[in-house]
């Protein structure tokens, strides 16, 4: 694998849209289970930041090693998941403690500034939840904020998926693997907004919940929350596979393959 990035050819969104809804088709089970998996963990297990960070490792590893199981072996897609993360635990272990170093000092700057902006202001700009939202259950109102999180950090800040990606392929080095991300998101800038716009979006979602507190809007938002992980972690999966490796295709489906071999084997 070549790590300097390049130019993405014309035409990738119809081309990963294309793509990704083929992964799907091969084992739409493994990614009904992945995205219910990235549900769960996001409703019912608290988040602060010792948990927040390594959780999105792990969650875009598990993604990222789905799609690798169901492009090259999507007749045991299961069993592949399994062996790729397992492989890649290790290194996305590592790369969890050094981005939550990271950001433990990032935040601790963040937070000093806000506390200084909101002292300034009179905490003029802060949306404040009306009485309805506290009462939506606390699964709700926790698991949409930390979906949308999951899906900043890991999917739509420019050049992190490029360096779990890297990571799981060549190890942790997540200087040399971020700046390598950072450039490709730059190289190919249009894709770049397309991931910022999504970004933007996200921070959306909990102040129209809070505006809005409904329970039925709530499950949309996850809902809205979990498939953006899933189609946005495909076409960044996609994107990596195409940009690093150079394959532009699908590998051919492995399920037919295997039944017919099956049957040679009996005959």
């Amino acid at each position: 694998m070549t790590l300097t990035p390049k130019t993405i050819d014309p035409g990738w969104a119809r081309r990963w849209t294309r793509q990704s809804a083929e992964l799907f088709r091969r084992a739409p089970g493994l990614a009904i289970g992945v995205m219910t998996l990235f549900s769960l963990v996001n409703a019912f297990i608290p988040q602060p930041l010792a948990l927040n960070v390594p959780i999105t490792a792990f969650m875009v590893g598990l993604l990222f090693s789905s799609l690798r199981a169901v492009d090259h072996d999507s007749g045991k897609a299961w069993m592949a998941t399994w062996t790729f993360f397992r492989q890649a635990a290790r290194d996305l272990a590592l790369l969890a403690r050094d981005a939550f170093l990271f950001i433990l000092v990032f935040s601790a700057a963040l937070m000093l500034f806000f506390t200084f902006y909101s002292a300034a202001t009179h905490g003029a700009g802060i949306v404040k939840p009306g009485p309805a939202w506290f009462r939506l259950p606390n699964w709700l109102r926790h698991g949409v904020p930390r979906a949308g999180d999951t899906l900043t950090l890991g999917i739509f800040l420019p050049g992190v998926l490029q360096l779990i990606f890297l990571t799981m392929s060549v190890g942790n080095q997540p200087l040399m693997h971020y700046q390598t991300g950072y450039l490709s998101a730059v190289l190919n800038w249009r894709l770049a907004y397309l991931m910022l716009g999504a970004l933007m979006g996200c921070s959306f979602l909990v102040p129209i919940l809070r505006q809005v507190p409904s329970f039925w809007l709530g499950c949309a938002l996850m809902a809205v929350c979990t498939a953006a992980f899933w189609w946005f972690g495909a076409w960044g999966y996609l994107w990596c596979r195409e940009m690093f490796e150079g394959t532009k295709e699908n590998a051919r489906e492995t399920a037919k393959q295997t039944r017919h071999a099956l049957i040679e084997n009996h005959i």
